[in-house]
């Protein structure tokens, strides 16, 4: 039987909780945003342990991970080994990810059980490599923010004064009226 936790006077089960953690490793947008409203903790974890900022940072997916950290994930968060979302998206190279921790306030510094720090994660000179040594030397990432909605050319969009066809009587066409009664047949007696 699922336990159940209080969050802002709403009984939610455990279930529902676990489902943010997946929906963020699935890079599933629109399930995160829904969660989140229900005011699901975004540093909620898994039975592994895991939080849902772990999960789109090995994910690489970068527009949840910025939900997340909007809802108040903790960047800083720790998994399993004291593991980092930094180390994860370092590890797979996740280079949009990598930039919104930095600029989030992710500890550059962090170790594992074992003394690795996200720089180790990274191949020498990689992109991700590149980003979290300039952050170390205090030169922050730039974000290229892409728009969701495609710019329209001026020619491609109607200026509104299209006219309506006027019909043989001078009338306008108010719109096309499908056919009444049953199609295809025709009208008047059958011929033998």
């Amino acid at each position: 039987m699922a336990a159940n936790i209080v969050a802002s006077k709403i009984y939610m089960s455990r279930e529902t909780q676990n489902r943010l953690v997946g929906s963020s490793g699935l890079g599933e947008i629109g399930s995160v945003c829904k969660l989140l409203r229900k005011r699901i903790d975004p540093n909620i974890r898994d039975e592994e342990g895991v939080t849902a900022l772990a999960r789109a940072c090995a994910g690489g997916f970068g527009e949840v991970v910025r939900i997340l950290l909007e809802a108040g994930a903790d960047v800083n968060s720790r998994v399993q080994s004291q593991v980092s979302p930094l180390h994860i998206a370092a590890k797979g190279n996740h280079v949009e990810v990598v930039k919104r921790l930095v600029l989030a306030g992710a500890n550059l510094d962090a170790e594992t059980i074992s003394g690795v720090r996200p720089i180790d994660f990274t191949k020498v000179n990689s992109e991700s490599w590149t980003i979290l040594s300039e952050a170390k030397n205090g030169e922050m990432p730039e974000l290229e923010e892409i728009l969701e909605v495609p710019e329209i050319p001026d020619f491609a969009i109607g200026d509104g004064t299209a006219k309506k066809k006027k019909t043989k009587s001078g009338k306008k066409k108010k719109g096309a009226k499908g056919k009444k009664g049953k199609k295809g047949k025709k009208k008047g007696k059958k011929k033998k």
